[in-house]
Formats: structure tokens, C-alpha cells, sequence
């Protein structure tokens, strides 16, 4: 094993207990290409940011103070929500196998398929 591979293996500085879980578990798992590296590290940093987000709102509830004192949703709330999208479109675009081989599908690939269900029911006259 190269110094290279080796040094790629280990969970980069800066990820937390949830990301670098990931990491190990991912390049246990699998040999990655530099470019699926960079988007591994992005998948580890917005599974802590998760975190953190949840943390927050774990500390200050669901609802917060507004500017004029008036409850309004807790902003980490909004913002956990942007980052689980963002997390599902890094997923599919690192494109690994579950169990049964099969990698998370994109929103691209969802839409296609109900299209061509869609298409093949209209031609059986259903």
C-alpha cells in the first residue's frame, strides 16, 4: 500500500464524530477517484453541520425569539432543511451501492422513470 493510499484513508482534520464515522465506513468500503474523495468530504462536513444544526435546535427549541420578541421558527430548523437536500444531491452524485448494488437515484433519474412509466401505461392503454 502506497503512502498515498494510506494517507487517504485516514479521516481529513476538521470532520466531527458523525463525519469522520462516515469516512471510515466509506474508504472501508470502497477505492475512490480523487474527484469522489472531494465530494466524500463534502458528504462528511454536511452530516456534521446536521449536527450541529440539530444540536442548536436541541438547545433553543423549535421556536426562537424574532427581532420583535415574537416566536418565530428557530433559523437552524430552515437551514437543517437546505442541508438535508444538499446531502441527498452529494449522495447521488458520489453514486455508491447499497446492499443490493443499487446507488441513490437523482432527482433526474426519479423523474425519468415515472415518465417512461408513464409513456409505457399510455401505449398498453391502461
Amino acid at each position: 500500500m502506497s503512502t498515498e493510499k494510506t494517507r487517504t484513508r485516514r479521516a481529513p482534520a476538521g470532520l466531527a464524530a458523525r463525519g469522520k464515522r462516515y469516512w471510515t465506513a466509506v474508504m472501508g468500503a470502497f477505492d475512490l477517484s480523487d474527484s469522489e474523495l472531494e465530494v466524500l468530504l463534502e458528504v462528511c462536513r454536511t452530516l456534521d453541520s446536521l449536527d450541529a444544526l440539530d444540536a442548536a435546535v436541541a438547545e433553543r427549541g423549535a421556536m426562537v425569539p424574532g427581532s420583535a420578541g415574537q416566536p418565530v421558527v428557530n433559523p437552524a430548523i430552515t437551514e437543517a432543511r437546505g442541508q438535508r437536500a444538499l446531502l441527498h444531491r452529494l449522495m447521488a452524485a458520489l453514486a455508491l451501492p447499497d446492499e443490493d448494488g443499487a446507488a441513490i437515484p437523482t432527482a433526474h433519474s426519479q423523474r425519468g422513470k415515472v415518465a417512461n412509466a408513464a409513456r409505457w401505461r399510455a401505449s398498453r392503454g391502461a
